[in-house]
């Protein structure tokens, strides 16, 4: 357990920014009358969750290896965060759907609106189930992509390992 500390912790971390994240979106309209602008908004998470990932790789590399990580042992810490990250993930679209319980109404109404989508394939897209299973397959996806970019420029000039 020992060897995963720093991924557990960062990945709670990361849940919470999440959380502090929807709340922002809440507070900024984004969930209702800034709706039309939501979608900027939520792509911005992207900035946090490298920095939080870089930030954990590099206590990884700093306080486990000791200044020095070859690019696996790198990406390997990468996909333990993301291990967890996925796990707790589902604390994200629960936690919206309490703070903004008429987000999916919204979104739905929003859409069909703007004809960007019809009301059948609105209603399908935008419920819990939906944002969940989103979220898992963006963590899988995201953190691998995160994990291998960050290993390239983390990794040590020449590792001992």
């Amino acid at each position: 357990m020992k060897n995963i500390k720093t991924e557990v912790k960062w990945a709670v971390v990361y849940v919470i920014m999440t959380m502090v994240w929807s709340l922002l979106g809440k507070v900024l309209g984004f969930h209702d009358s800034r709706i039309d602008q939501g979608i900027i908004f939520n792509t911005l998470i992207i900035i946090p969750s490298v920095i939080l990932y870089v930030l954990s790789m590099r206590e990884k590399k700093l306080k486990y290896y000791h200044g020095h990580i070859s690019y696996r042992q790198s990406f390997m810490s990468g996909l333990i965060l993301t291990v967890f990250v996925t796990v707790l993930g589902p604390v994200y679209p629960f936690f919206t759907n309490i703070i903004s319980p008429n987000l999916f109404e919204d979104s739905i109404r929003f859409v069909v609106t703007s004809n960007q989508m019809s009301e059948a394939d609105a209603v399908k897209q935008f419920t819990l189930s939906s944002f969940v299973v989103q979220g898992i397959f963006g963590s899988i996806i995201f953190g691998v992509v995160y994990s291998a970019v960050i290993s390239i420029f983390l990794k040590s000039k020449k590792s001992t390992r």
